[in-house]
């Protein structure tokens, strides 16, 4: 049995992690700017505009939480790395997901977000480290697939296994836009919430 994603509501809106209340459990979505967090989400839940999507890096500015069923929750964090905002609102977004990540007892899972087009770069390599470091459940979603050409998706998971030093079987390679591969993730969300 698994939690059902399609009836997922915002729940909240907080820049602040130690004012969020406790939840029974939870998911999160972390990456770089632009690479995707609210476009999985909404493909994941099965639905055009839960998470507020945008061409704009750095749309996301804040926690934001959804709930499939009452204290549950899927967590979409702001990008780290590029955005056009102050070097200062970068420094409250770090501090944000930071104090988010470590704070957070029933979190079952963080997803990191890689673009599949350009792999991971030296941001997403020091969050995987940052977390293996933490001792946090983590797992890779590989957006935009669809944008490769010639795709190899052994090839491509393999290739990232490498780089960041992870087994294969914690990579999820993935189109938001296509919704391929979009089922394992809802799958997976669906158990971990449970």
């Amino acid at each position: 049995m698994t939690v059902k994603l399609k009836d997922t509501k915002f729940f909240i809106s907080e820049t602040d992690p130690k004012k969020l209340p406790q939840s029974i459990s939870e998911v999160a979505f972390v990456g770089r700017s632009n690479v995707g967090k609210s476009s999985i989400i909404n493909a994941v839940c099965n639905q055009k505009n839960l998470a507020r999507t945008s061409n704009t890096p750095g749309r996301t500015r804040a926690i934001n939480v959804f709930t499939p069923s009452n204290g549950r929750w899927i967590v979409d964090l702001p990008g780290y790395g590029f955005a056009k905002v102050s070097d200062e609102e970068k420094d409250l977004w770090k501090q944000m997901i930071e104090g988010y990540i470590t704070g957070r007892k029933n979190l079952k899972n963080l997803y990191i977000l890689i673009d599949g087009l350009v792999g991971p770069m030296d941001l997403d390599i020091v969050m995987v480290e940052w977390i293996k470091s933490l001792n946090i459940k983590f797992k890779i979603i590989v957006n935009k697939t669809d944008r490769i050409s010639n795709l190899d998706l052994e090839k491509l998971k393999s290739d990232i296994a490498d780089s960041l030093q992870i087994p294969r079987d914690l990579i999820f390679c993935v189109s938001a836009k296509t919704k391929a591969g979009i089922g394992n993730i809802t799958g997976d969300v669906g158990n971990l919430l449970l």
